[in-house]
């Protein structure tokens, strides 16, 4: 259960990270002026983070599927609120929503279903 947590708590570092690695540009004029430069230094960092995410979520969960779907699902959320909270973006459209719960679901199934 602890490489569980661990995994979640890696991989959603590795994808808020990502995030910001690729859509800083859209509300920073520093980082949109040196994007290479952002892209080099963060750019090991979410590699190492999502290497080694994978591992562990390989330990706890078995299938490298079940590693990919979780790492997709929890991407979506970590950008829906990102986009959001940055952006001002509607989280609350229904096709966002409808995506949301899918990804709600998606965890699950692969978290509880053995």
């Amino acid at each position: 259960m602890m490489r569980l947590v661990l995994f979640l708590v890696v991989i959603m570092a590795a994808q808020v990270i990502s995030w910001y690695q690729t859509n800083t540009l859209l509300i920073n004029e520093w980082v949109k002026d040196n994007l290479v430069l952002f892209a080099i230094v963060l750019s090991p960092i979410v590699g190492v983070l999502f290497t080694y995410s994978t591992k562990l979520g390989f330990e706890a969960l078995g299938t490298l599927w079940a590693v990919r779907f979780t790492a997709f699902a929890l991407g979506y959320l970590v950008f829906v609120f990102l986009s959001w909270y940055h952006l001002g973006e509607d989280p609350f459209t229904l096709k966002n929503i409808i995506t949301s719960v899918l990804c709600f679901a998606i965890l699950a199934v692969q978290m509880f279903w053995r």
